[in-house]
């Protein structure tokens, strides 16, 4: 793909990819960098879009998984963070704190390794605590398909925890 053909196919698309990404980040300057981030990979990637047939689906599903790959960061970044100032703040507790920090790379590790619809559900609804409703308008799914997928999620998150022999503390 030219410079030109790049300028009148790919960049025209850039206010309904901001809408999207705001849809999903609640946030101006976020969307704005995320749409930047989206347009400064698919630049870097222009020679392959035209092996594309729908190229605006898969700009669309690109700026989706930015977005909630920003929205995964920033929840455990910010769950990171929460927990290794509880830790500090508890020397009564500093060994369960440790486990509990522990115990969440661990599931979270096992979560991004899940395949993206999967992580998708499991990360919004059990992560950042979306309703049901909310998660059906953000992925355009059906709730009845969500509580499949996120069930299925949930139960290879188990599988993957008792394949790797892993004791998580529960208190």
């Amino acid at each position: 793909m030219t410079r030109k053909e790049f300028e009148t196919d790919i960049i025209p698309l850039s206010r309904n990819l901001y809408r999207f990404a705001f849809r999903f980040l609640s946030n101006k300057e976020e969307a704005e960098d995320a749409v930047q981030e989206i347009f400064l990979k698919l630049w870097k990637m222009r020679d392959k879009l035209s092996g594309y047939n729908n190229i605006q689906a898969f700009i669309m599903t690109l700026t989706r998984n930015h977005c909630l790959d920003r929205l995964r960061k920033k929840k455990m970044d910010s769950l990171d963070d929460t927990m290794i100032e509880n830790n500090r703040t508890s020397d009564m507790n500093s060994e369960l704190s440790m486990e509990r920090i522990e115990n969440f790379r661990i599931i979270s590790g096992i979560i991004d390794s899940l395949p993206e619809n999967y992580r998708s559900v499991i990360q919004l609804r059990d992560i950042d605590g979306y309703e049901y409703a909310e998660i059906s308008e953000k992925l355009g799914e059906d709730i009845s398909n969500l509580r499949v997928i996120l069930s299925r999620a949930r139960k290879m998150v188990r599988e993957q925890l008792k394949k790797k022999n892993y004791e998580l503390v529960s208190a």
